[in-house]
């Protein structure tokens, strides 16, 4: 019997310390309201409190259930207190982030018997550089291999990637030095599309930069704006890449309402960087995400107060811990990747990480390209959601608390995300609404190449209409997904006129042109 008491007595004490554990990572989250948590810890104190006054009984029973009673807790509150652990350390490691890596590279041809810079100064080499580029990191490349190597090297600067090619090529330099986003961009481009396979890193410089200063304006916790990046790579979620998923989350906590506004990649647009010279979207976050903010900013009229960022190799990791994700697609096609081709049946998919990558991105598969690329993505973005919120999720918490870790970036406090969280335990009825702006398809010259690619023309009137729904969700105007779907399908009505309209011209043109040709 006195076994049992003190056994009682110790898991009493254990119970206390497991419950105070979970207790406290649970605050650490942020998301839970301090009189919430107060009230909670409370009553828990309630339960060793009663375990020790069940523990003195001198009934064998009593005892017992005292015990079993505890241990039960004890497991409980053990198992609550991991999980918190868990979700508060991968809150901190992506929250608050204000650090962004540019990664430059020194290239040679990849038949290039040089193995090293060491041995491209030694056979001097000229290096080329691009005046588009980000000349600081550069010049602090530069300055790197010279006094690594205790010499000086012979460079050689071109107005363009493009032309820069073209002189390595003609051999006038032998190496070239760049941001690796560039060269990703090369590879997209029809006249070097995969150039980077023809190419050999033999240097890369990883370099470290703040992104903005902590001390930044004072932003309404209930109103504002955040960017929303994917990024167009499989390394560090922190590296400077092209962004091919740009979307602005409007939020109005008052009102419960967020509204997404999507932007085609190939949106040609002015880069904040480049002096009025205009570009590709997606082509910005070469330059670092502050200037694909600060791009959006300027097309929109809106100020971006946070960002939020994922690359590619994060997304197939924590759909692949989700099991897979049920996806919607609007037709039938096939994905051609780096890493396979996948099919798509018209209805629900169900896709592992790499599947709904190759979904996600797919483009040259549809007439309309970047258009259904956009509705593609946020199908997929739809069915992560609804799988975060199953029952499912559970099995695999851990794990996909820490692949979420390395997955995202995000300049937002711990504080204002736990203050949304507990905002939404008070009132969780939010209503998403979407919008995504269109264009017209051309070719131009694109300022980070210095050469014509496709881009994608801006519909003025799709952009005024964005910055209309951004500004009525911020000043708290009823905005209904109805009311958004009727300015599209009139607006596809009328470009369906216009089309019809200047079909029938070509026709009536054609039609004169064969009678003059018959009268002659």
């Amino acid at each position: 019997m006195k076994a049992l008491k003190s056994i009682g007595y110790v898991l009493a004490a254990l119970e206390t310390v497991v419950s105070l554990t979970a207790i406290y990572f649970a605050m650490s989250t942020k998301m839970v309201p301090f009189v919430i948590g107060l009230i909670v810890a409370i009553i828990l104190m309630v339960f060793p409190i009663l375990v020790f006054i069940l523990a003195k009984k001198e009934n064998k029973k009593t005892r017992l259930m005292a015990i079993a009673v505890s241990s039960i807790m004890c497991i409980i509150m053990g198992l609550a207190a991991y999980y918190l652990s868990v979700t508060s350390r991968a809150i901190d490691s992506v929250t608050g982030t204000t650090v962004e890596v540019d990664e430059i590279n020194v290239y040679v041809s990849k038949d290039d018997a040089v193995a090293s810079i060491n041995e491209a100064v030694s056979n001097n080499y000229v290096f080329g550089t691009v005046s588009t580029d980000d000349s600081k990191h550069i010049n602090e490349t530069i300055d790197k291999i010279e006094k690594d190597l205790g010499t000086s090297i012979q460079t050689k600067e071109y107005d363009s990637v493009f032309s820069l090619i073209v002189g390595f090529e003609s051999g006038e330099v032998q190496s070239f030095i760049t941001n690796e986003g560039t060269v990703l961009a090369l590879d997209s481009s029809e006249n070097y599309l995969d150039y980077s396979q023809k190419l050999k890193v033999i240097m890369e410089n990883t370099i470290k930069e703040k992104l903005k200063d902590e001390a930044k304006q004072v932003v309404d916790k209930d109103t504002f704006c955040v960017y929303f990046s994917g990024i167009d790579t499989f390394g560090s979620v922190t590296a400077r890449s092209r962004s091919d998923v740009n979307i602005i989350g409007v939020v109005n906590n008052k009102t419960k309402t967020v509204l997404l506004v999507s932007t085609p990649r190939d949106y040609f647009v002015e880069l904040s960087n480049a002096n009025g010279k205009k570009d590709k979207l997606t082509h910005a976050g070469i330059y670092g995400i502050d200037v694909s903010m600060e791009t959006l900013e300027q097309l929109y009229n809106v100020d971006l107060s946070y960002y939020v960022r994922i690359n590619f190799s994060g997304f197939q990791d924590i759909i692949n811990t989700l099991g897979g994700v049920d996806v919607f697609s609007e037709q039938e096609f096939e994905s051609i990747t780096e890493e396979g081709t996948y099919s798509y049946n018209a209805g629900i998919n169900h896709l592992n990480g790499e599947e709904a990558l190759g979904f996600a991105r797919a483009r040259y598969a549809f007439i309309d390209g970047d258009r259904q690329r956009g509705r593609n993505q946020m199908q997929v973005i739809k069915a992560t959601i609804e799988k975060l919120e199953s029952k499912e999720t559970l099995k695999n918490y851990a794990s996909l608390m820490d692949n979420m870790a390395g997955s995202f970036q995000t300049d937002m406090s711990k504080d204002n995300i736990g203050y949304l969280v507990q905002s939404t335990l008070d009132d969780g009825n939010w209503t998403v609404l979407t919008y995504s702006v269109s264009g017209s398809d051309a070719e131009e010259v694109c300022y980070s190449l210095g050469g014509s690619a496709y881009v994608m023309i801006p519909n003025e009137a799709d952009v005024d209409y964005g910055t209309e729904l951004i500004f009525k969700v911020l000043s708290g105007q009823n905005l209904t997904q109805d009311e958004i779907n009727v300015y599209i399908e009139n607006k596809d009505s009328e470009d369906n006129i216009t089309e019809q309209s200047f079909e029938e011209e070509s026709e009536d043109s054609d039609s004169s042109e064969d009678e003059s040709s018959d009268a002659e």
